[in-house]
């Protein structure tokens, strides 16, 4: 039976891959739990079972802003492998989701803009469209005949099977692949004006309150130019409404800019309308962004200050470093690199030496306090990699004043950069008031939260959150843990607003197992030396399941310029060896032709007392008929003999036995072993 049953574990991958966030659903091959019969569907068997595969198997709204990690897609898909599967909308992607044949002949007739991904369903497709930055689409669910999926809501994914046994497929032009997501069209104002006609909603329509698109549903700008009835004219008001919230125009200026604009319609909007207009986009405004509200009336334009130079030269202070010469306090860095480079373990190491007290290699750390790790992934592998540097530098860090986040942070957003900075001032308090040294983000990407990092507006955003709400509001240090481009691996990724607004940035550079830091930008002192590590591998104090030993790494500081010194003086050491052992080796013509001597007197020696029936192992030569054989043929002169022979004895090639001399065996080698 399960060989019949779908891979969707294949398709999970593949979703995963192209960028979607995904989550598993229940199955249509399995029995509804019990928990969901009895609860869900009050006991309902029927019910449950039509309704488990489009079931959520467990709370997914943490995957709206960010896709779950591989290890999470590993876990799930393991543990399921034939499950259905939803794609999260408003991450990545909108999907119109037409209900019946009317409503996909409606769209496929051209009333909306054309996209080349579709899928089919149980009663009529899906269309998929790229997520707009500027005209954010909220899910609508109405049981409309055409709704259209946003944030906040899902969609069956392809390769899922239905209750009643339809299997979601994918529609594609021939020329589209689902990893192409960022080739797909944008869903336009116009698109939802359509669909909304087709649903019924009349483009004039004007419901108290409510305009049936939320703030974050601008229509297209509008230029202001007038118009006659029929021609949108609540649109338009709305448009402006909320390019001028935006532009944090009070509501008197509003008002009064709308009113001039009205009055020039044929016919303008009546005062009823166009109030309606205002509040409704107004109260969505304010309801989707917590803490930003619309003034009444326009607030007092803030004063900008300036300090006579005698202010600034007589509160010079010195440096206030958190890690003397490499990061200071009150103050944002940043440390780059590509994946698996080992950023994150030099941050880790970091946090952990601040957070203890203990020198950062060589570096003193000059503010001991506690540390805030905002961790965007690995939650678990981040613990391992704590138990590591605790086993490794012999600490204890049970007692350690470091707080690592169970999720990720949207910074770019200044509600949730406000809920980091409030949870952080909770412990704060909580702990006698002792306030951070540091804060880590790693990485940028997870912590960036809905935006485009390659946006000067969307950068500078993320900036200033982390400016006001955390780097400023303790005076500590932001270290941002970040990737690199993807065109250039010497420069961190992103808007050149980051680099801008950077005290310190690092880059780390992975070549086989060295690591090494490198300065990019130290804006008020002297850049440091590079610093290299080694990938240190440490074994962890707990085995796994299968009883096999668990290991994590820390980086162990490598000292380049002593290891190249101890390296060239073993090499010169070595080079030295080998000229000793040449030398000797080495050995004269002369010093050759007198081994050879010796060898022919042996020879006929042993021939003798062969000859006469003696052992010839007997056989000796006398130093004296050496001399006298060597200098007779004129190879060395009477007076150079003494230097000559001792020579050949104190380099091993002969030995004395006064008053006889015989050949070693190294003599031998040297001589005759190369023509042996």
């Amino acid at each position: 039976m399960e060989a019949n049953l779908p891979d969707t574990t294949t398709e999970a991958w593949k979703l995963n891959e192209a960028g979607l966030s995904i989550f598993p659903l229940g199955s249509p091959f399995e029995e509804p739990p019990s928990w969901f019969v009895e609860v869900r569907c009050n006991d309902n068997y029927e019910q449950a079972k039509t309704d488990w595969p489009k079931a959520p198997r467990y709370r997914w709204k943490q995957y709206q802003d960010e896709a779950p990690d591989d290890s999470q897609i590993e876990q799930w898909t393991t543990l399921f492998p034939h499950t259905n599967w939803a794609i999260v909308t408003g991450y990545g992607v909108v999907v119109v989701d037409a209900d019946s044949p009317e409503a996909v002949k409606f769209i496929e007739d051209g009333a909306i803009t054309r996209t080349p991904l579709r899928a089919t369903t149980s009663k009529g497709k899906h269309f998929y469209f790229q997520v707009n930055p500027d005209y954010p689409i909220q899910n609508s669910a109405r049981k409309n005949r055409i709704d259209i999926r946003g944030a906040g809501g899902y969609v069956f994914a392809p390769g899922s099977t239905h209750a009643d046994g339809t299997l979601y497929q994918w529609e594609t032009d021939g020329y589209m692949d689902i990893a192409d997501l960022h080739d797909l069209p944008m869903l336009t104002p116009d698109d939802v004006a359509a669909i909304n006609g087709f649903n019924g909603q009349a483009a004039e329509e004007k419901p108290e309150g409510n305009l049936g698109f939320s703030t974050d549903q601008y229509q297209l700008p509008h230029d202001g130019s007038n118009l006659a009835e029929g021609q949108g004219r609540n649109n338009a008001a709305a448009s402006m409404v909320g390019q001028l919230i935006r532009q944090d125009y009070s509501l008197m200026e509003i008002k009064r800019t709308l009113d001039q604009w009205n009055q020039s319609n044929t016919p303008p909007l009546s005062d009823a309308e166009l109030n309606t207009t205002i509040a409704s986009v107004t109260r969505t405004h304010t309801n989707n962004n917590p803490g930003a509200p619309v003034h009444v009336v326009p607030p007092p334009k803030p004063k900008f200050p300036f300090s006579h130079v005698k202010e600034l030269v007589k509160g010079v202070k010195p440096i206030n470093w958190l890690i003397k010469g490499f990061l200071e306090m009150d103050s944002l860095s940043l440390m780059f690199g590509e994946p698996a480079c080992g950023k994150s373990f030099a941050a880790i190491d970091l946090a952990c030496c601040v957070a203890t007290g203990k020198d950062w290699h060589g570096k003193p750390v000059k503010k001991q306090g506690p540390v805030f790790y905002i961790a965007g992934e690995g939650f678990n592998g981040l613990s391992r990699r704590l138990m590591a540097w605790q086993v490794s530098h012999g600490y204890n860090l049970r007692n350690a004043p470091i707080y690592v986040s169970q999720c990720s942070a949207s910074l770019i957003e200044l509600g949730n950069a406000r809920m980091v900075s409030d949870s952080i001032e909770e412990i704060v308090e909580e702990t006698g008031g002792v306030i951070p040294s540091m804060i880590v983000i790693d990485t940028l990407a997870r912590n960036f939260g809905p935006g485009d990092e390659n946006a000067t507006k969307e950068m500078n955003t993320f900036i200033n959150n982390i400016d006001q709400l955390l780097r400023s509001k303790y005076e500590c240090c932001v270290l941002i843990v970040h990737h690199t481009g993807v065109g250039s691996k010497d420069r961190a990724r992103g808007n050149s607003a980051l680099k801008g607004a950077l005290d310190a940035e690092y880059a780390v550079v992975k070549s086989d197992d060295e690591v090494k830091i490198t300065a990019k930008k130290m804006k008020d002192a002297d850049e440091p030396e590079p610093v290299n590590f080694l990938f240190d591998p440490v074994r962890l104090p707990f085995m796994d399941d299968d009883g096999e030993p668990q290991y994590s790494c820390v980086l162990s500081y490598f000292d380049k310029n002593a290891d190249m010194l101890a390296k060239r003086e073993e090499a010169q050491e070595k080079s030295a060896e080998a000229g000793r052992r040449q030398a000797e080796i080495n050995i004269g013509q002369k010093q050759i032709e007198i081994i050879k001597i010796l060898n022919k007197q042996i020879v006929c020696a042993k021939a003798v007392l062969a000859g006469s029936g003696r052992d010839p192992a007997l056989a000796r030569i006398e130093i004296r008929n050496l001399k006298d054989a060597v200098t007779e043929k004129g190879i060395v002169p009477k007076k150079n003999w003494s230097r000559t022979f001792t020579a050949l004895v104190e380099r091993g090639f002969l030995e004395v036995d006064e008053p006889f001399v015989t050949i070693t065996q190294k003599g031998r080698d040297i001589v005759f072993g190369a023509d042996d």
